[in-house]
C-alpha cells in the first residue's frame, strides 16, 4: 500500500486578484462572467465586416435555439465601429432550429460587432438560457478565422426584464445577480513576432476591441476613452502604453505593431521570438443604474474583444480572453422594447435589477 500525503498543499478554493489589474480576477474564476463554452440569454458577436466591392469580406453568422421545444426571437443589434450607429432586425426560431446569414445582406459594407438579446413576445428581454452561435470572417486585410458567440446567461431564474419607465425601453443588467458579468482587463496570451526573419515568417496580428454601448435605443452614443497595455516580452519583461478608444478600437490602430512602447513593440518581441499583453480601458461614461431612469456615472469600462493572426501560410483567430471582470458596479445595456413579427416566450413574470448605490 502507498500512502500519498497531502499536507500542506491545499489550493484556495478562490483565485486571487491579479496585482496591478483592475477588475475581480476571483469572481471571473468562479465562472461568474461571460463565456463562449456555454449558452446564454444574450450572444456578443465580437466582430463583422463585409465589402460589397469583394466577394471575399463578409461574414457568416449562425444562431441556434438548443431547446427542443420552446420558441423564441432573438432581437439582433449590428454595431457600426465607426459612427456607433445602430441597426436592427428579429429572428425567429423554432425549437431546436439553427439559422445562418452573411453580413453583407443584412448590413451590407458595416464591420462593427452584434448583440443578440432573446426576447418575449412583448419584446422584452428574457431568461432563455439555449442560445448559442458562432461566425466566420475573412477580413479586408486576408484574416480568415471563426469566433464562437460570447454567451450572457441570465441568473435570476425564469423571468423578464421590465419595460422601463419611459415606456419605450428595458435595461438589462450585468451584475451578476441579472446577466453574467462582463470582462475587464483582456488578455492577448501570444502573439508571435511582426519582424521577419531567417526562418522567421512576417506575422500580421490584429485587435477588435470594444467597449459595449450602453444604450442600443439611439445612435451614435459618443465615448472618449483610452486602452491601457501592459505589453510583456518572452523574458519577463514588461513594458506600458496606451491607444485612444472610442465605441470600437479604430481600423488604423488595430495592427499590435500600433502599441506605442518605448522601445518599440519589434525591439520587445524582435523576429523569431512572441510576446503577450494585458489591456483594460478607462473613460467616462454614463449608464441606467435601475429601471426608472437613475443614472450612474462610471470612469472605467468593460471591454470585449477578438485577435487575429496572419504569420506564413497560418491565419486564425479567437476571442481574446480575460483575465478580471467588470463587477464594481457591473454594467447595464437598455434595448429598444418593439413587438417581434412571430410569437415567442410569454407569460414569464418581470423581476428587475440594479446597479444603484
Amino acid at each position: 500500500m502507498i500512502t500519498i500525503s497531502c499536507a500542506g498543499l491545499a489550493v484556495s478554493a478562490n483565485a486571487q486578484n491579479i496585482p496591478g489589474l483592475p477588475g475581480d480576477a476571483a469572481v471571473a474564476a468562479q465562472g461568474l462572467g461571460v463565456s463562449e463554452k456555454k449558452l446564454g440569454s444574450a450572444l456578443f458577436f465580437n466582430y463583422y465586416t463585409s465589402d460589397a466591392a469583394s466577394s471575399q469580406v463578409n461574414t457568416r453568422v449562425n444562431i441556434t435555439n438548443v431547446n427542443s421545444v420552446k420558441d423564441v426571437v432573438v432581437h439582433i443589434f449590428f454595431v457600426d465601429s465607426v459612427t456607433c450607429n445602430i441597426a436592427d432586425s428579429f429572428l425567429c426560431l423554432t425549437g431546436n432550429q439553427t439559422s445562418n446569414f452573411v453580413t453583407s445582406d443584412i448590413d451590407p459594407n458595416v464591420t462593427g460587432y452584434i448583440v443578440v438579446v432573446a426576447v418575449d413576445s412583448l419584446g422584452r428581454p428574457a431568461s432563455f438560457n439555449y442560445l448559442a452561435g458562432d461566425e466566420l470572417v475573412v477580413t479586408s486585410t486576408a484574416h480568415r478565422f471563426g469566433l464562437a458567440a460570447v454567451a450572457a446567461a441570465r441568473r435570476d431564474g425564469n423571468f423578464v426584464s421590465p419595460v422601463n419607465a419611459d415606456g419605450l425601453s428595458a435595461t438589462m443588467f450585468f451584475d451578476s445577480r441579472q446577466y453574467d458579468l462582463l470582462p475587464q482587463t483582456m488578455v492577448l496570451d501570444s502573439f508571435p513576432s511582426q519582424v521577419g526573419g531567417v526562418g522567421s515568417s512576417l506575422a500580421d496580428t490584429r485587435l477588435y476591441v470594444y467597449t459595449p454601448l450602453p444604450d442600443l435605443t439611439t445612435a451614435g452614443a459618443s465615448f472618449s476613452g483610452a486602452l491601457f497595455f501592459l505589453v510583456h516580452d518572452d523574458q519577463e519583461s514588461s513594458f506600458s502604453a496606451q491607444l485612444p478608444l472610442s465605441c470600437f478600437l479604430t481600423s488604423d490602430k488595430q495592427r499590435i505593431t500600433s502599441i506605442r512602447t518605448a522601445p518599440n513593440i519589434n525591439t520587445i518581441v524582435p523576429s523569431g521570438r512572441s510576446g503577450w499583453a494585458t489591456f483594460s480601458a478607462s473613460g467616462n461614461r454614463t449608464i441606467a443604474c435601475n429601471s426608472s431612469g437613475a443614472l450612474i456615472r462610471l470612469t472605467s469600462v468593460p471591454l470585449m474583444g477578438a485577435t487575429a493572426t496572419k504569420v506564413g501560410s497560418f491565419t486564425g483567430g479567437h476571442n481574446l480572453r480575460y483575465a478580471t471582470v467588470f463587477n464594481r458596479p457591473g454594467y447595464s445595456i437598455t434595448v429598444p422594447v418593439l413587438p417581434p413579427p412571430c410569437s415567442s416566450i410569454e407569460g414569464l413574470p418581470t423581476q428587475t435589477s440594479s446597479l444603484c448605490p
